[in-house]
């Protein structure tokens, strides 16, 4: 097998936490919070109660306000930041398909042999494109693997585009073809690009910290004013834990339950295979 350049894309960052951990912090670790603050907070108030000291109805107000409140931007802000990196991901997935359809089509300028084997090539490197349903590219061993497959039928557009586009093709048309090919060439950059999660790392630990936090000191505060635990603070809990998953969800593009959308490639491929055959 002929080197690739694979081994060079070390930095391109994929997300820190798995959607299966993130899953268990959610439905684990916040009702762990959840619990632990409202039963931190009951044993603070019988220990005041026992001394004399009454609680005050304010107590925490002011703490507790100030982190939903940070709890709020932090969603806010990651899940525009996810629906961002979603939308880049279906246009680069677009615009990539729009180019291999391109660099296919132009290909019948040439005679063959060199064309049938260039848009063959072509063919070949497209399916090396699609993510399949049942794979998800959640690990860097995945996607190594996946940018792999690809590099190796890519590394065979550019010698079948000189060879097919050789003399005596007109200069116009070897322009021409070779153009589009390099724009599909192009398009792969553009696509790996998005793979990455431009969230540090940091930054996704701040937002858990920070949704277990909040959780934690609504629970505390409902502990020392003595009030009961009902089912409504657990809905907020779930409810921002699922938040949180979702907003992980929409930044992986090919993993999870929200993907992004491949159809535009599905059809180009399709309609090469039927050119293809037709030949």
């Amino acid at each position: 097998m002929q080197p690739t350049a694979a081994a060079e894309y070390t930095d391109v960052t994929l997300a820190t936490f798995s959607l299966t951990s993130i899953a268990i912090i959610v439905v684990i670790g916040l009702p762990i919070a959840l619990v632990g603050g409202y039963w931190l907070g009951v044993t603070g108030r019988r220990r005041l109660m026992a001394k004399g000291q009454q609680v005050e109805s304010h107590l925490g107000e002011t703490t507790q306000g100030a982190f939903l409140a940070l709890l709020g931007l932090l969603l806010a802000f990651t899940f525009g930041n996810a629906l961002s990196i979603s939308q880049s991901m279906k246009a680069a997935a677009t615009d990539e398909a729009a180019a291999i359809g391109t660099a296919f089509l132009r290909a019948d300028y040439l005679a063959d042999p060199g064309r049938t084997e260039l848009k063959t090539a072509i063919f070949d490197y497209a399916n090396t494109r699609i993510v399949p349903a049942h794979q998800q590219i959640d690990t860097r061993e995945k996607f190594d693997t996946w940018l792999e497959a690809s590099l190796i039928a890519q590394s065979r557009l550019w010698p079948a585009t000189l060879e097919a586009t050789k003399e005596p093709t007109p200069p116009p048309i070897q322009a021409f073809v070779a153009s589009a090919v390099n724009d599909a060439l192009d398009a792969h950059l553009y696509r790996v690009a998005t793979q990455a999660v431009p969230i540090a790392p940091f930054s996704q630990m701040v937002v858990l910290i920070a949704t277990i936090t909040a959780v934690f000191l609504l629970a505390n505060r409902t502990g020392m004013l003595g009030r009961s635990l009902t089912w409504r603070t657990f809905a907020f809990s779930m409810l921002t834990g699922l938040v949180l998953y979702m907003v992980a969800d929409i930044r992986r593009g090919y993993q999870g339950f929200i993907r992004v959308e491949q159809s535009e490639l599905f059809a180009t491929i399709f309609e090469m295979e039927q050119a293809l055959r037709a030949e």
